[in-house]
């Protein structure tokens, strides 16, 4: 044992010992995932009791818990020093300190436990960074220390989740010498299944499906060794080739992301305890890079589903609704009040792209909608969605606008004279024409976000959707038809004559037809 530094055993309350090597330095021992020893026990306060490692002696205190620390039998007041063995007493946790190198576990006789589908050798609990072992071998600690350093930026220079996924396998099995195979499963969760993302070698490695779980539900790395036993796992074990092989979870805040493992074919006790505390590290670091890799996919997500969902707002609305979505509130959800819907759909359209190739249409659609879409933005209105050759707006959604049925008769008729304009240049490039009907009415609907985080999208429902329908079909080309509730709305703003339309169903709708 090096000097300055110490072996430690931690009898945890189920009986599962860990074995730590400090070396000169401060410990806070507890509950807390920040302590630089993690105990389980509910009856150890979150920072329990510090231990400070020196040359040839070392000092225990008790930070204030509120079970107490007991040191050697007896109650620990305030800060102690001591050179030799130590028991102590944290809530329902033992440690033992010993100064010298240890001969054995604790208590006696072989710490691992003996299942019957093999042997556990050592285990080590993954939400606990611990300390990164430095006593013995020399050279490969500095290796595998320098690889730590580089770690992070390694990790995060990777902005690709598969070839991740194979950066951190190819770096485990580098550096640690017994490993010959492993393979990296990441947890889906829209299925909670453990999915093979990385393995070496490639292909469809031997893994044992049962240690994998239990390392994932567990939130434990362990190594597991065959002990030649005839358990249901010892035999799929020897099926597999695997003699030993050491399973780490991959955590990130608690939760288990998937399971890192390696194993070797050839080797019983290929894994040193020390080996198992650098998976842990590593999988510390690799869980972080994929949970930050995954969070930039959804915040990309994200943000093409937020770009195409403000194509259909105005600009003045566009900044509104950024504003909700950085704050949260731009969510899956929808109320009820009155609205103005138009409806606008081009005559003549089908007739005029019958000869027409798919180019020349969508070419011919883009000429007319980039200009009535413009239109609709600069009088406050929503485009809810493109309909073949028409149009659905909607205005005093998703912001409300008292003047919704104003503006949409504005709107109507700039369409209107737009639509003259296009087709003046049109005729003069000698290309097919089309007209524009619209329909315009007010009342009542359910309007808002509908559908799924990464595909939300605006949407009106109800009858006031449908009689603006009517009235467009009713409207022939160049004409602009409102319905009785708008037009109340209005009439004080534009001229208008009354008009009837028949419908096949719903019989004659009274309507008013724009000047």
């Amino acid at each position: 044992m090096m000097p300055g530094s110490l072996t430690i055993f931690i009898r945890e309350p189920d009986g599962v010992t860990r074995k730590h090597r400090l070396v000169a330095g401060e410990y806070d021992i507890g509950r807390d995932p920040g302590c630089a020893i993690v105990l389980r026990g509910e009856d150890v306060s979150r920072r329990h009791a510090r231990l400070t490692v020196g040359e040839g002696h070392f000092w225990v205190e008790d930070l204030g818990s509120s079970t107490g620390t007991s040191a050697g039998g007896e109650p620990l007041t305030g800060a102690r020093r001591w050179t030799g063995i130590l028991t102590l007493q944290l809530g329902s946790a033992t440690i033992t300190i010993e100064p010298g190198e240890p001969a054995a576990a604790p208590g006696g006789g072989e710490r691992a436990r003996t299942e019957a589908e093999g042997r556990i050798t050592a285990r080590a609990d993954a939400a606990s960074r611990g300390q990164l072992p430095v006593a013995g071998l020399a050279s490969q600690t500095a290796r595998r220390l320098e690889m730590l350093y580089d770690l992070p930026l390694q990790f995060a220079s990777e902005p690709d989740l598969p070839r991740l996924y194979q950066l951190i396998l190819d770096r485990v099995i580098a550096l640690i010498a017994g490993a010959k195979r492993g393979a990296l499963l990441v947890i889906e969760p829209a299925t909670g299944k453990l999915v093979l993302r990385a393995s070496l070698p490639a292909g469809d490695p031997p893994i044992s499906r049962t240690l994998v779980r239990r390392a994932a539900e567990d939130q434990q790395g362990f190594i597991w060794s065959d002990d030649g036993q005839d358990g249901e796992v010892a035999q799929s074990m020897v099926r597999l080739s695997i003699r030993t092989g050491m399973y780490v979870p991959l955590l990130w805040k608690g939760r288990t992301m998937g399971v890192l493992c390696v194993d070797n074919p050839e080797r019983r006790n290929a894994f040193l305890e020390d080996d198992l505390q650098f998976l842990i590290f590593v999988a510390h670091y690799a869980a972080s890079a994929v949970a930050n890799q995954l969070l930039q996919d959804d915040i990309e997500q994200n943000n093409r589903t937020l770009q195409n969902l403000l194509g259909n707002f105005s600009p003045k609305l566009r900044g509104k609704l950024l504003q909700k979505s950085r704050e949260g509130r731009l969510q899956p959800g929808g109320e009820k009040s009155e609205v103005t819907i138009l409806m606008s759909d081009l005559r003549g359209f089908t007739r005029a792209t019958a000869a027409m190739d798919s180019e020349a249409v969508v070419e011919m659609l883009n000429d007319y909608f980039s200009v009535l879409g413009s239109i609709i933005f600069q009088h406050d209105g929503t485009i809810d969605k493109f309909i073949g050759d028409a149009i659905l707006a909607v205005f005093g959604s998703p912001e409300p606008d008292p003047d919704h049925p104003r503006h949409a008769v504005a709107c109507a008729v700039a369409m209107r004279d737009a639509m003259a304009v296009v087709n003046r240049r049109r005729r003069d490039h000698g290309l097919p024409l089309c007209e524009a009907g619209i329909g315009v009415h007010t009342g009542e609907v359910l309007h808002g976000f509908i559908g799924a985080a990464e595909r939300l999208e605006f949407t009106v429902i109800g009858d006031t959707v449908n009689k603006a329908s009517r009235y467009c079909d009713g409207a022939k080309a160049g004409q602009i038809l409102l319905g009785p509730s708008t037009w109340a709305a209005v009439q004080g703003c534009v001229k208008a004559q009354a008009h009837t339309i028949g419908t096949k169903h719903e019989g004659d709708f009274q309507a008013y037809l724009v000047d």
